[in-house]
């Protein structure tokens, strides 16, 4: 008799959850205006920053898109676009409900591939030489082990790996420990640190750990701008006497390895870059005071889009 009370209560909590779904789904489809393409207009306009952005200055396009904008205010009742500023851009709801539409899009998306057994987009960030020196090696396993993926790269800054992964528009991201925050997760753990690396012509004279006043007749390609390393670097200088020869500045540690390459210049680079400068040609050093420099890469998803992308928890799994 407990048995069937229990089995009882069961059905009657089932059927009490099943109504209120209903009744909260019906609620949605009271008023028109909600549809997929108005919800992936929302996200073109959310990825690209602005209506114009997105239709690319196609006068027909951007009258389509602000009306199917103005539907799904009238439906949700709030204003989605900031039209204070020049272009509009999306106002907070407006970001939000974008989150919301991008995760639900991709897992249908999902959905429909596997129905018609079609490869599932697999969207990945990293920096340039993340890409070049790490991923790249990667992608033959990765593309064995994931059979049904069609893997899509993105070239990111790690400000912008950490906002795509929280917005959606990427499913992993290849970035430093540290700068992964709730409710992102992460997995996997590369610890590096940085080396010297030096033209064969340009190193005869020098051996074992380099101090920063052998580095002033050097011509050095750095990272532009004022980043960890860079600051380090010119403090490092500074309190030694030493005034760095600094003949050209970069945008990605890609660019110093190809200078380097060139024979006209020396750079640092992180350790496993090694790989792809031979020793015999481009003999790299530790340079005094960057021992406690080091980075730790991990691999950063967000685990909410992984419930509805199970491509996404695949591939974490095999980071791990």
């Amino acid at each position: 008799m407990f048995q069937y009370s229990i089995t009882i209560n069961l059905v009657l909590n089932a059927i009490c959850m099943l109504h209120d779904w209903i009744i909260m789904f019906d609620e949605l489809f009271e008023k028109s205006g909600l549809s997929l393409d108005r919800l992936q207009t929302l996200c073109e306009i959310a990825e690209k920053g602005s209506i114009g952005a997105a239709t690319k200055g196609d006068s027909n396009r951007q009258t389509q898109f602000s009306r199917q904008i103005s539907d799904l205010e009238k439906f949700f009742g709030v204003s989605l676009l900031n039209r204070d500023s020049r272009p509009h851009r999306l106002s907070d709801e407006g970001r939000e409900l974008a989150i919301i539409s991008r995760d639900y899009l991709g897992g249908l998306s999902h959905f429909q591939a596997k129905c018609d057994n079609q490869p599932v987009k697999l969207f990945i960030g990293a920096g340039e030489s993340t890409i070049q020196w790490l991923l790249m090696p990667m992608l033959e396993h990765l593309g064995k082990q994931l059979p049904e993926a069609s893997i899509s790269i993105r070239n990111l800054r790690t400000q912008g790996i950490i906002q795509a992964l929280t917005n959606g528009e990427i499913d992993l991201g290849l970035v430093r420990k540290a700068a992964v925050s709730k409710p992102l997760k992460s997995v996997g753990k590369w610890e590096y640190g940085y080396r010297l690396f030096i033209p064969k012509k340009m190193s005869a004279s020098l051996k074992g750990q380099l101090k920063i006043y052998q580095l002033v007749d050097l011509p050095l390609a750095l990272m532009g701008g004022g980043g960890e390393f860079r600051t380090q670097l010119e403090s490092l200088a500074k309190d030694s006497g030493a005034e760095l020869n600094i003949r050209l500045e970069c945008t990605s540690y890609a660019q110093i390895a190809s200078a380097i390459s060139s024979g006209g210049y020396c750079g640092f680079l992180p350790q496993f870059a090694a790989k792809f400068l031979p020793e015999y040609k481009f003999p790299s050093f530790e340079v005094s005071g960057f021992e406690k420099l080091k980075r730790e890469l991990v691999l950063a998803w967000n685990p909410k889009r992984g419930k509805l992308r199970p491509i996404i928890e695949k591939a974490v799994n095999l980071f791990k």
